[in-house]
């Protein structure tokens, strides 16, 4: 497959990736730093919309470590929070239970949770693909109910986490001032 890489003045993500053009993955216009542009990052100002998510209902995440001995959630679980989508998180151990005890909902019933508390990876893994199986031969219109059914919690999500973002800049500031 031939790539095609543009250093100068910018680079087109993905351009070269979608051989049969079944696929518009381009972006709209080149990345531009919100910093250099003085345009608003709009992750702190809560409004952020990606048409992508228009057409799905699960989001599986995956975690940068998979078979690791702590708990972890990094920014990649922020992807569907904020677009207001349920998700499988795919990490180590006990990752949903982190998330909620920083104060976020899953959706356990309607996503089956148990895969969060084996310790074996193997078996953890197996155990998602079920649930993922199980999901994804869903008929559509339970899907959609499942969706209107966790409501409150996706948008309980998507407002703890802009308010903790919100919060970062004064804990920081009192952690510096505690040094």
């Amino acid at each position: 497959m031939f790539h095609r890489l543009y250093p100068v003045p910018f680079t087109r993500i993905n351009e070269s990736w979608n051989p049969l053009g079944k696929v518009n993955s381009a972006p709209s216009e080149p990345y531009c730093d919100p910093i250099i542009t003085g345009k608003a990052n709009h992750f702190r100002d809560g409004e952020t919309y990606c048409e992508f998510y228009d057409n799905i209902a699960v989001d599986i995440v995956t975690e940068t470590v998979y078979n690791y001995p702590h708990a972890q959630v990094t920014e990649k679980v922020l992807r569907p929070i904020l677009q207001k989508r349920m998700f499988i998180l795919v990490g180590p151990q006990d990752s949903l239970k982190l998330l909620k005890h920083q104060g976020f909902q899953t959706f356990d019933p309607w996503i089956c949770e148990e895969y969060d508390r084996i310790a074996d990876p193997f078996d953890r893994m197996h155990t998602v693909l079920a649930e993922i199986d199980r999901i994804t031969n869903l008929p559509l219109d339970t899907l959609q109910g499942y969706m209107l059914e966790c409501n409150d919690i996706i948008e309980h999500n998507r407002a703890h986490l802009i308010k903790e973002c919100q919060e970062v800049p004064t804990r920081l500031a009192k952690m510096l001032e505690e040094m």
